[in-house]
């Protein structure tokens, strides 16, 4: 469902006077599934914020290994450090199901950070937020075995859901199976066996685009 720009968490604490600026120097563009938003190693000329639909923020190896960072939804940003005139993307954006999305030119981004105090604290928190997630990812591909990789992603996926909804042991899976192995690494019939035998050893439950938790702590001994 598409949002409106009160609606993205970078933009949340602005005045309305300042959502109407912002409003203006938005252009909105819609992209198929598998359309390119940005490649690896072009200038950074402008971010983009998820209006709807699913991006999903990757790189891939010289072997043609693929790495996904991230899967932003609406309210997302992929916002790096387009102030930089020498900055170029790390990564590349793609659509992974039809999407629309708002671009702010670099030079529109620069201005505003600057000027308001309050995109700049939101700017840092995005930070923070995007090294403890690059952090997770360093740690689940360290992991040489396989299923606890996957066991981690779905506790991490887990303890952040319950800061919301802290008696709910659902987790909403958005991602693909294939998705799910480019996160971490592995091949997508690796991932679906993993699931297979933690189902069958009850310790979780899997619906259409759901995963139950039903043993948090049978999980976390496995990690061990």
């Amino acid at each position: 469902m598409p949002i409106t720009i009160k609606d993205v968490p970078f933009f949340r604490d602005l005045s309305p006077v300042h959502l109407d600026a912002v409003r203006n120097c938005l252009i909105e563009k819609s992209f198929e599934k598998g359309d390119i938003i940005h490649s690896e190693g072009n200038d950074c000329t402008r971010l983009f914020f998820v209006q709807s639909g699913r991006v999903k923020i990757y790189r891939t190896s010289s072997s043609g290994k693929e790495q996904i960072f991230e899967i932003l939804g609406p309210g997302d940003t992929c916002a790096c450090n387009p102030g930089n005139v020498s900055w170029f993307c790390t990564s590349n954006a793609e659509a992974i199901t039809p999407s629309k999305v708002w671009f702010l030119s670099r030079e529109n981004y620069v201005r505003m950070v600057r000027e308001n105090s309050t995109l700049m604290h939101a700017l840092n928190e995005l930070f923070a937020k995007r090294l403890q997630c690059f952090g997770n990812i360093i740690e689940e591909v360290s992991l040489k075995d396989t299923k606890k990789r996957l066991i981690k992603f779905l506790l991490d996926m887990l303890n952040e859901k319950k800061k919301g909804l802290p008696n709910s042991n659902i987790l909403f899976i958005n991602s693909t199976r294939e998705e799910i192995s480019h996160r971490l690494g592995t091949a997508r019939e690796t991932i679906a066996r993993h699931l297979s035998e933690l189902k069958r050893k009850k310790l979780i439950d899997i619906k259409p685009y759901q995963i139950i938790i039903r043993d948090k702590e049978a999980l976390e001994k496995l990690l061990l």
